[in-house]
């Protein structure tokens, strides 16, 4: 099995300002059909992860999602996609 490395985006060019802002492809989430990925607005690299994750997984469709808010608190698509115990 290869591994492929993701390049993230240019921190210059992203839409958050914040120090704290998580910016990575690689916390996207595989669903029934589709690979849901962030894009935070670094137009070049939103473009290639979606490529990549599109090379990745042909058989399904790639949909990035605006997830500033997520990465505001340092989480990503796959973390809150994960299952929550009952309280």
């Amino acid at each position: 099995m290869a591994v492929t490395k993701l390049q993230g985006p240019d921190y210059s060019r992203i839409r958050s300002s914040d120090v704290n802002f998580v910016a990575v492809y690689a916390n996207y989430y595989v669903c029934n059909g589709a690979v849901i990925s962030a894009q935070f607005g670094d137009t070049r690299a939103d473009a290639g992860a979606k490529a990549a994750l599109q090379r990745l997984f042909p058989g399904r469709t790639v949909e990035q999602l605006d997830i500033d808010s997520l990465g505001a608190g340092g989480g990503g698509i796959h973390c809150v996609t994960q299952q929550q115990p009952r309280p």
